[in-house]
């Protein structure tokens, strides 16, 4: 849980603007860079697109909602492993059973091409784009999901750095390729949009191919026994398995609601998109980067110190007096940086929209864009304290409010936006607005209430679910069939 706080702590004991700058940056990196890479490349590449001949509208329309189904895909698919995998790691790393490492980032692999393929095949089997095609996006696809993967094994060793440095690499790579297009010579027939796919995709397996020397560089263990022993926690840990698949799910589900509502559109017979709403969402969720860099600073340097102090005490033997102590400070602490949390959040969210038509005039785009940008904005910043809260009930292990909280925010926003959706593009955004807001508003509740009970779960917590094993006797099946 320690991650990056050490570092920044070092950056803020240094009385420097500069250094404070350094350690908000630094922050930034870790949350939201691979994140900001991928997007400033895309729209590196849509530029650059425009400017090359031959490359028309709809061209660029196809690549860009290929490259947006599968990262929204594999996001879904990256839920249903997840938390699962970081707390089996987790556990890993703490008892420093470091040669277990490696042999399950191979069985999580496996696992997920497994999906990957299930995915693609659904793909294959509507959609009349040629094969050709199909197999890029299927490499995109999969290297996608891999780059999940080793995002949270390289995360749990604190190697974050080499996480960013590798988008950057593999952005570069694909915006430099657009540069290339002009060079196929047209006795080739390749589409553009093709071209700009295979250009896209490139730089993402040479993001993928810094990460996998990062991998053999932190796990010099080639083990490769007991790849799938970590399925066993989805029989001991179900709640995880639930708050992961269900918040990854609840971020896309308006956007697959209203692709069928008015103003939806399907692109090369394959992809449903909704232009207005899918922009203005877009927009929506670059407004929380302040919140994902917030709470990585002020939970890593002030709460956690004192999160570890009070379970310090607990796990040690302290005195009543200590523990007590100890459990006041860490509230308290957590109470003033969830209020600056919200503030400041607030503060971008209230200029984002206050600002929104100037914006939208600026950039050229449509009036309905930016009513409903206003709208999904407050949706935003209700999704990002619901992430914020969920990983906090998880910090006191609290899965059940997790798993609570995630499904609501599901549900809600799936039920909300499908009710609404006959009213037209005037109600686009407002079931994700007023689902998020109710998911927020419980985790919220949730949270004050586990925090004024903390006292009993701690030293009464009930005994773990049995939830049978039948994921851990897949895992020994699976681990007898050695493949590769």
């Amino acid at each position: 849980m320690a991650g990056i706080g050490f570092k920044l702590q070092k950056l803020f004991q240094e009385d420097y603007y500069s250094s404070r700058f350094k350690a908000y940056a630094f922050a930034g990196l870790v949350t939201s860079g691979p994140w900001l890479i991928v997007l400033v490349a895309i729209t590196l590449i849509q530029w650059l697109s425009s400017l090359v001949s031959g490359i028309d509208l709809e061209e660029r329309e196809l690549f860009t909602l290929s490259v947006a189904y599968c990262f929204i895909f594999s996001q879904v698919i990256l839920g249903i492993q997840h938390l699962i995998v970081t707390r089996y790691v987790a556990d890993l790393f703490y008892e420093k059973l470091y040669d277990r490492i490696f042999p399950t980032f191979l069985g999580v692999s496996k696992i997920t091409i497994l999906f990957s393929l299930i995915v693609w095949l659904v793909f294959v089997f509507y959609s009349p784009l040629h094969l050709g095609y199909k197999l890029v996006l299927l490499t995109l696809f999969m290297t996608l999901n891999l780059i999940w993967v080793m995002f949270i094994f390289l995360s749990a060793a604190k190697y974050y750095q080499a996480v960013a440095y590798s988008f950057l690499v593999g952005g570069g790579v694909g915006v430099l390729s657009i540069l290339l297009i002009p060079l196929v010579p047209e006795s080739f027939r390749i589409s553009m949009s093709l071209l700009m796919l295979l250009g896209f995709t490139l730089g993402m397996v040479m993001t993928l191919f810094g990460l996998v020397f990062s991998m053999l560089i932190t796990f010099p263990n080639r083990n490769r026994e007991d790849q799938f022993s970590y399925l066993e926690y989805y029989d001991r840990f179900p709640a995880l398995f639930g708050a992961g698949f269900l918040y990854n799910a609840g971020i896309w589900v308006c956007n697959w609601v209203i692709w069928f509502g008015e103003g939806g559109t399907v692109v090369a017979g394959t992809f449903l998109t909704n232009r207005l709403y899918d922009t203005a969402i877009f927009w929506s969720y670059l407004t929380i980067i302040p919140t994902l860099i917030i709470f990585v600073v002020s939970v890593e340097t002030r709460f956690y110190e004192r999160y570890r102090t009070f379970y310090g005490f607990v796990n040690q033997g302290g005195t009543y007096n200590q523990i007590e102590r100890a459990k006041d400070k860490m509230n308290h602490v957590l109470r003033q940086e969830m209020a600056r949390l919200l503030r400041s959040q607030g503060v971008v969210s209230f200029l984002a929209i206050l600002f929104s038509a100037w914006f939208v005039a600026w950039v050229g785009m449509d009036r309905e864009i930016g009513e409903i940008f206003r709208i999904t904005t407050i949706g935003a910043f209700s999704n990002a304290m619901v992430l914020v809260i969920t990983l906090l009930l998880l910090y006191f292990d609290d899965q059940k409010g997790a798993v609570w909280t995630s499904g609501l925010f599901f549900t809600l926003n799936g039920l909300l936006s499908w009710i609404l959706l006959p009213g037209g593009i005037d109600w686009y955004g407002v079931g994700f607005a007023l689902g998020s807001t109710s998911a927020f508003l419980f985790a919220g509740a949730r949270l004050i209430y586990f925090l004024r009970e903390v006292d009993y779960y701690t030293f009464c917590r009930p005994a773990e679910h049995d939830g049978g094993d039948w994921f851990e006797r897949l895992g020994e099946r699976l681990n007898r069939i050695r493949v590769f």
